[in-house]
């Protein structure tokens, strides 16, 4: 485990989220307890808990090895309004660490979004499928929204984004569009590179973007078997983004 000369150098924020992963990893592995109190020593004195808080986190204390030693990780995570993402990659400022993820040069086109939830959770999952860039057309919900960088977890950080119209995008590029009445997914020849046209949640594509999409790599449809005639945009792209990936392999 981390030493407590360790702890004690790190700044305060990196410093609660250290301490958080000792009782973490204590909860699985034992511990040495005086350690223990030590981290919990470094907890309540950080000028981030104050006294109610470093209470509870004493009493969890003494419940000991299970329930409270992972009462202890939970509440510090929240005190930092971070949430328990441990499958997370990490640099050692206990920071997501971006570098860590696979770029694939496979771009988004985000044509007219309006919904600032939806362009969030599009960005996460761009980092979970590893767009490399995303262009806004005008109109889009802007990911630095609050409501899109609350939903996006902080991804907007790992991807270039731009705005811009459909025709800023490079003649070179091969590009295809997710919207109704085209080759089921399945069956559709993704390129090896590209971009995507991701349309509104209302209108779908624009005219425009349809234009280019059809002279170039064709339109994709995800088929569906429910009474509904659509899904989320954000869940349609993250299915989209998956089977792109997919077709890398064959």
């Amino acid at each position: 485990m981390i030493t407590l000369k360790k702890i004690r150098s790190l700044k305060p924020r990196v410093q609660l989220r250290k301490a958080a992963d000792v009782f973490h990893e204590a909860n699985i592995e034992e511990a040495d307890e005086e350690y223990l109190k030590s981290v919990l020593d470094i907890i309540i004195s950080s000028d981030l808990v104050d006294a109610a808080a470093g209470e509870k986190l004493c009493s969890y204390f003494q419940k000991g090895r299970g329930v409270g030693y992972e009462d202890i990780y939970y509440n510090v995570l929240a005190i930092l309004g971070d949430s328990p993402s441990d499958w997370d990659k990490r640099n050692e400022e206990g920071e997501v660490d971006w570098s860590k993820r696979l770029v694939l040069q496979h771009s988004l086109f985000l044509d007219h979004l309006r919904s600032p939830y939806n362009v969030g959770a599009i960005f996460r999952n761009a980092e979970a499928f590893s767009v490399d860039e995303i262009i806004l057309a005008p109109g889009t919900a802007s990911p630095e929204h609050p409501r899109a960088e609350r939903t996006s977890r902080g991804t907007v950080e790992a991807i270039s984004w731009r705005e811009g119209e459909i025709d800023s995008i490079s003649d070179d590029s091969v590009v295809f569009a997710l919207e109704t009445g085209g080759v089921d997914i399945r069956e559709f020849k993704f390129p090896e590179n590209g971009v995507c046209i991701i349309g509104s949640e209302e209108t779908g594509i624009t005219k425009e973007a349809r234009e280019r999409a059809e002279a170039g790599g064709g339109i994709v449809t995800i088929p569906q078997f429910g009474a509904k005639g659509s899904i989320n945009v954000a869940s349609a792209t993250a299915i989209l983004l998956y089977k792109w990936i997919e077709s890398l392999k064959k």
